[in-house]
């Protein structure tokens, strides 16, 4: 993905008080935008803009995923799909090992959240938000505090409660 394809998030504020779909969001500098966000997993808004939003992540480092076998495999744009299923189960644990976190259990909660908004960059101009990812960059748009993400050409708020 391009800087200006990927995932758009905002909203000023935390998860608890956003009003209408809970939505991932932001204020200030986005570098600490996702500390405070609500949890991602195979469990919990497992489909979700808001997964696409973290699987978008995942792609933009290059994270790895292991399938029965044990062989890894890497996490491709294919992959992002807004389903939390084991391959991104799997290639969350292998990002989370990647950044030293104290939970490595495939979940998308404060600390791991916290830990991906150190990539982040802007707002820029139009409410642009970049992931600056290990092997690319994803955009992501930051609106009045609330993210977006791109989905099949179109940028839709990045709701925990909804896909697509």
């Amino acid at each position: 993905m391009t800087a200006g394809a990927g995932l758009a998030l905002a909203g000023a504020a935390p998860l608890a008080q956003a009003a209408g779909p809970h939505v991932i969001d932001g204020g200030g500098d986005a570098f600490n935008d996702w500390g405070d966000e609500g949890t991602l997993s195979r469990h919990r808004h497992a489909h979700s803009n808001a997964t696409w939003l973290w699987q978008s992540v995942l792609y933009a480092d290059g994270a790895k995923w292991r399938d029965g076998n044990g062989v890894q495999h890497t996490f491709k744009k294919a992959d992002v799909d807004g389903h939390f299923g084991w391959k991104t189960a799997s290639a969350t644990k292998w990002w989370q090992a990647h950044e030293d976190l104290e939970d490595v259990d495939g979940v998308v909660g404060k600390e791991t959240f916290g830990a991906a908004d150190n990539f982040l960059s802007g707002p820029h101009a139009g409410g642009q938000v970049v992931y600056t990812g290990f092997v690319r960059h994803v955009g992501f748009k930051r609106i009045a505090g609330t993210y977006y993400v791109k989905i099949d050409g179109q940028w839709k708020k990045a709701a925990y409660n909804r896909l697509g």
